[in-house]
């Protein structure tokens, strides 16, 4: 039902838009200038640029030429139409560059030429010639401001999308709680399962206790002697359990004799070693399954957070923008490309983001950065072009889509010295910039050192890499991260992560340490220190990396560091001497900055590297 209103609708529209090329056609041989009529090539011109031609406007303006024009200046005006049509047609064949100026010159010409033809064949007089140059320049005006009105009024008429940042709203929405619920139904039946197993089950020692009397005591022949003459049995088991459970070594518990007259002690202590290895063997597993379920969970909570994060991410502003955005099909046919399906979106930072099919009928193609500065005009803010995409825009349909320009760039450098004798350098690192302006600097350090350390440290960078890409938020990002070095981890394999984002719209610092050393700030002269403790990435599911937030400045350098540059500094205090060195490299090149902090550490420990050392410094600049 609602399909066919739609389209009775759309039909009523198309007929509503035939009759008015009529009524404009038959207005333009109305109006006459000293016995001309400058409207019919003005008007003529703006028709031919309209795709859906109609009888109704030849029927209009020939209706109207028979009845208000004389037969010469008809025949005058119908040559004038020929050539409009034929050049114009011609053009938007080839290209459709700067059209609006191509039609108002072309219907100009040839109304000027065609008036100096006449007057040429007549009686040439100077009074003729100037109005005939008059007419042209009407005709260019008149041309020009219609052909301009009805591109602005064409590309207005484009389909906008509602205020919205995804396509099935309600789905996602249904996708999130559904998730969110998964979660939470695994997190209370981890802690239903935690709460009875504490509240139904015995502590180790007792359940060691009954274990060995069941095995050994209930088949001695001298259990009701041993136990009905001597009440203090039971303790003394107790006491020999409490040995096995502080690890003691099996030979010191039976020297130690703690029951004393059994003669089956010695398989007692036996059994009750027995015993404890197979519950700390349950409660390993018991921990382990715990620890999956709350990683399970942390995981889902992640996935909805990221669907929570694209349906929040960037809302179509197209109603609000609509005549903006009808200015960027306008300024990008006068570069000559075409654009089909552009919207408007807005940020969660509230930045602008543009995305747009876009081609173009010229030969070679068209380098993409003249559609950008056409939609920079068009929306009167600087814009830039998302990372990926063409270069050249061509006949072939492309998606095209720019973000608002950033205030700030950044340029980094990486000195790093592996641990003299080892193999490879543990330490990995990561900078790159994403298309919302975000600049990302990680680097982690491998327990240990050589290859290892190396393919420990160069998982956590490529994940954390991949998972922003991906679109999942800086929190999301380091919990996935951090749950799945839990996973594969083994008991003593864990990576410190230092991990920077660097806002470069504003110059707003989030430093996220787990496990990592000090960062340090350089602004002019001064230094100063950001110092988090945490426990390194994989140790436990649960734990919170530290967060701290500052704003750089233009000229701020960011300077982050691993734990064998400080270390082995051999001073009491370490940061200060390091915030000396730092201090003291005059340096604004971030390559020479990283590396000259490193040579003269080096110097400190005498060229030997205990450990893997690796300097990141990030500058940032104002555009």
């Amino acid at each position: 039902m609602e399909k066919h209103e739609g389209g009775e609708w759309k039909m009523r529209f198309v007929n509503l838009k035939k009759i008015m090329w009529g009524c404009l056609a038959f207005v333009s041989t109305v109006l006459s200038v000293m016995g001309y009529y400058p409207l019919i090539p003005a008007v003529y011109g703006v028709y031919c640029l309209d795709s859906e031609h109609t009888v109704l406007f030849y029927i209009g303006l020939f209706a109207g030429m028979g009845y208000f024009i004389s037969i010469p200046s008809m025949c005058k005006y119908l040559f004038i139409i020929a050539v409009i049509s034929f050049v114009i047609r011609l053009y938007k064949w080839k290209n459709e560059k700067n059209i609006c100026l191509v039609t108002s010159i072309t219907a100009a010409v040839s109304t000027a030429v065609m008036n100096m033809s006449v007057a040429a064949f007549t009686d040439f007089e100077n009074v003729k010639c100037v109005l005939a140059v008059s007419e042209g320049l009407i005709v260019f005006s008149a041309a020009f401001v219609f052909c301009r009105g009805y591109e602005y009024i064409s590309a207005f008429r484009f389909k906008v999308r509602e205020e919205t940042g995804g396509l099935l709203p309600d789905r996602e929405e249904a996708f999130r709680s559904a998730v969110f619920g998964l979660s939470g139904i695994i997190t209370r039946a981890n802690a239903m399962t935690a709460a009875e197993n504490e509240s139904k089950l015995p502590d180790t020692g007792e359940r060691i206790s009954r274990e060995v009397t069941g095995r050994l005591c209930a088949c001695c022949e001298g259990c009701s002697v041993c136990w009905t003459s001597d009440a203090s049995v039971s303790d003394s088991i107790k006491m020999l359990v409490e040995a096995v459970c502080k690890r003691m070594k099996t030979e010191e518990i039976v020297q130690n004799r703690y029951v004393k007259g059994c003669p089956h002690y010695a398989r007692m202590v036996e059994a009750a070693n027995e015993a404890f290895a197979r519950v700390e063997l349950n409660e390993a597993w018991y921990r382990r399954l715990t620890e999956n379920r709350r990683i399970i969970a942390s995981q889902l909570d992640a996935v909805a957070q990221l669907m929570d994060d694209w349906g929040k991410a960037e809302k179509c502003i197209d109603k609000r923008r609509r005549l903006r955005l009808s200015r960027i099909y306008v300024a990008a046919r006068e570069k000559g490309l075409i654009v089909e399906n552009a919207h408007i979106y807005e940020t969660a930072g509230h930045r602008i983001c543009i995305k747009a099919d876009v081609y173009t009928k010229e030969d070679g193609g068209i380098e993409a950065v003249k559609y950008v500065q056409a939609v920079s005009r068009a929306m009167g803010v600087q814009m830039r072009q998302a990372h990926e995409t063409v270069s050249i825009i061509t006949d072939e349909l492309s998606t095209v889509v720019l973000y608002e320009e950033n205030q700030f760039y950044a340029l980094s450098g990486v000195a790093t010295k592996k641990k003299t004798g080892s193999q490879a350098n543990g330490d990995s690192c990561s900078m790159f910039q994403l298309d919302d302006g975000m600049y990302h600097v990680c680097v982690s350090d491998g327990m240990g050192s050589g290859k290892q350390a190396q393919a420990e440290s160069t998982l956590v960078v490529d994940l954390l890499e991949k998972l922003l890409e991906a679109g999942f938020s800086r929190e999301s990002a380091l919990k996935l991260m951090n749950s799945a070095m839990v996973i594969s981890a083994g008991e003593e394999s864990y990576s410190t992560v230092d991990f920077a984002t660097i806002d470069m719209y504003t110059g707003e610092l989030e430093l996220t340490k787990t496990g990592a050393a000090p960062s340090f700030i350089k602004s002019g002269k001064g230094v100063s220190v950001i110092e988090n403790e945490s426990l390194p990435a994989g140790v436990d599911a649960a734990q919170e990396s530290v967060h701290s937030k500052n704003t750089l400045q233009s000229g701020d350098f960011l300077v982050m560091v691993t734990d064998g540059v400080l270390e082995y500094l051999h001073v009491k205090d370490r940061q200060e001497k390091l915030m000396d060195i730092i201090a003291g490299v005059k340096s604004d090149n971030a390559g020479v900055l990283a590396q000259e902090i490193l040579d003269r550490v080096l110097l400190d420990t005498g060229g030997y590297a205990m450990d893997d050392m690796t300097v990141v410094a990030i500058g940032i600049w104002e555009k």
